[in-house]
């Protein structure tokens, strides 16, 4: 079976890196003509995503089409829903539809029940009009933002009027007013849903961010069992209400023993990383035996573990911490092949097989 990816970055490589000992041939598509993807095996096509003549040639290349990247065009996305009975596309397009716009993915969590922050869709035609949300807000633009990026905290009145003076200065650009929910904890699920419609859940991942960006996962959560309980079922809720195949990362923040659902991702997710040494399978392996029309395995039971990323800010010098630690066997790290290592950018993740308290006080440096 060939199996393709729309995306060639990290979250490929360690797809295709699970698809190949598994006799599977593995092809990505995305306009980088070096990538991490590239760099262990897997067949490339160099093309715009916005480009349909050449997905649709990509399509005929592959069994199977999935996704490791979900900032793919609206216009792409609706091609491929057409296209999605002639090839197999899991999980369905308009997955990605809901998730890269984030007023569609919060009113489709308030109609499945579930808590979010108060939210306002927030157009040019929408910004006389008064929001009824206590400050501080965060205003994020509507798509293509991560990692803190495409957001803005405003604390009061005035800054809000002065957003307004440049929000639409390119176009009819949209945005979303959120609430600031001063969280205790945030914390993920990652789950697989197969296409018999059987799900397997880890359980939850506490999650630790420094300057926007996912620093520390561990696992299993310091939270009590019935929130645990209570997310994994939301998550699952989730995942059916959209006809989601394969691994997908669903975040919450958790404020008052309450559980607020963020937002998310169609796709295998930064802080599921954990469970590639885990000493159960990995997201990786779960998503493509769900994809491929493979059984869940009869038992997933991971042991605790943590993650914790290693950004390009100080690369070489967390490279060194890195060897180090690599001494002891229950650390593990992971390299994306990167060729630039840059401020914020995600070049790699060491996890350990153990407990918090057990750690090197070096792990948290990396």
């Amino acid at each position: 079976m060939k199996i393709g990816v729309l995306g060639s970055g990290q979250l490929g490589q360690m797809m295709c890196l699970e698809a190949l000992p598994l006799g599977y041939d593995f092809y990505c598509y995305s306009p980088d003509k070096e990538s991490p993807c590239m760099r262990v095996g897997a067949f490339s096509t160099v093309a715009s995503y916005d480009s349909l003549s050449d997905v649709k040639e990509f399509l005929s290349k592959v069994n199977v089409l999935s996704f490791e990247f979900e900032n793919i065009p609206k216009v792409t996305l609706e091609f491929l829903e057409s296209e999605s009975k002639q090839t197999p596309i899991y999980p369905p397009p308009k997955a990605l539809l809901i998730a890269q716009d984030r007023f569609l993915e919060k009113t489709h969590f308030r109609k499945l029940g579930f808590r979010t922050a108060e939210f306002f869709h927030l157009t040019k035609d929408s910004s006389n009009q008064k929001v009824s949300i206590g400050f501080p807000w965060i205003i994020k633009t509507l798509r293509f933002g991560y990692d803190g990026k495409g957001q803005v905290k405003i604390q009061n009145e005035s800054q809000y009027k002065k957003f307004l003076e440049t929000a639409f200065q390119n176009g009819n650009k949209e945005y979303l007013i959120e609430e600031v929910i001063n969280f205790q904890k945030e914390i993920s699920i990652i789950l697989t849903r197969f296409q018999n419609g059987e799900i397997v859940c880890y359980g939850a991942v506490e999650n630790e961010h420094k300057d926007h960006i996912l620093d520390l996962s561990i696992y299993p959560a310091r939270i009590p069992t019935g929130l645990n309980l209570e997310a994994i079922e939301m998550a699952s809720k989730l995942a059916e209400s959209i006809g989601y195949i394969g691994t997908i990362g669903v975040e919450f923040f958790l404020k008052d023993n309450h559980l607020y659902l963020n937002e998310f991702a169609p796709r295998p997710h930064n802080t599921g990383h954990f469970t590639q040494d885990c000493q159960s399978f990995s997201q990786f392996h779960l998503h493509v035996s769900a994809i491929t029309g493979n059984h869940p395995p009869t038992d997933v039971r991971p042991k605790p573990t943590l993650m914790k990323n290693i950004l390009g800010n100080q690369y070489e010098e967390s490279l060194k911490i890195a060897r180090t630690l690599l001494k002891d066997d229950r650390y593990q790290l992971h390299l994306y092949g990167k060729k630039e290592a840059k401020i914020g950018r995600k070049m790699g993740h060491m996890n350990f097989k153990g407990n918090l308290e057990e750690v090197n006080p070096l792990f948290h440096d990396l």
